[in-house]
């Protein structure tokens, strides 16, 4: 686990020591450098790391791949987790090291894989745990193989929702001119390769999205725009689907 390239300085530890180099930021957490083999994703909240580190256990019990956890005692708001050496998908689809059609297949099987995982006990018939942040950059390409990381939107639920989220985070990013051009590609051929269910909960995807604490007016405005790129797309995809599979 890497986390966005952000570098920057150390930050003090739990026990009066310190960390090691912030090798990451994103919205909500920061990760730093725990000597070669670990790094700590801290939040800046307060917020309680127990829930995201259950349903890591949960996933990888049945061998997902993800980062394994590092035992405490930490912080509550902290996470120790193995460092993974490798570059994200994103990256390897701007480097063309993959291309959009193999990112998207890997992709879809991730989901797929992740949705075979049985949910905790009472949960509703057809429910399963979900990512709900799974896209190029979470997804790491080390020399094991994929491994997907930051699971701190992780949630029991329809996997539909899973797959409308993930469609709905590409659209967002082919809102940025510096990703038009790779996301154009991608996202069709993700699209063809999701069960019909994702068309059904893409309302669901965007009003969650919305919802996300301490966005920014201009953040907020994205999923809205990006779900009226979608419906087109997903409608090109379906007939694309049939025509392959029935012509």
């Amino acid at each position: 686990m890497t986390g966005d390239k952000s570098p920057g300085g150390a930050a003090d530890g739990p026990t009066g020591g310190s960390w090691g180099e912030l090798i990451g930021s994103g919205r909500s957490a920061d990760v730093y450098a725990l000597g070669a083999e670990w790094v700590v994703r801290r939040y800046r909240s307060a917020r309680d790391t127990a829930a995201e580190a259950a349903v890591m256990r949960r996933v990888a019990s049945y061998g997902y791949p993800l980062p394994a956890l590092r035992p405490g005692p930490f912080a509550a708001n902290e996470m120790v987790v193995r460092r993974i050496e490798g570059p994200t998908l994103a990256r390897a689809l701007t480097t063309g090291d993959a291309s959009a059609a193999e990112g998207a297949a890997l992709l879809a099987a991730l989901l797929r894989r992740l949705h075979r995982v049985p949910p905790p006990e009472g949960a509703p018939a057809g429910h399963r745990l979900l990512h709900l942040d799974l896209h190029p950059e979470n997804v790491l390409l080390s020399p094991a193989g994929p491994v997907v990381i930051d699971w701190e939107s992780a949630a029991v639920g329809p996997p539909g929702l899973d797959w409308a989220s993930s469609a709905l985070i590409l659209a967002e990013a082919s809102l940025r001119l510096d990703l038009a051009a790779l996301v154009e590609l991608f996202l069709p051929e993700f699209l063809v390769l999701a069960p019909p269910e994702l068309g059904t909960y893409l309302t669901a995807a965007r009003e969650r999205r919305e919802r996300i604490p301490g966005l920014t007016a201009e953040e907020r405005a994205l999923p809205g725009a990006a779900f009226a790129l979608l419906p087109p797309l997903w409608a090109d995809a379906r007939a694309r689907y049939d025509a392959e599979r029935h012509p």
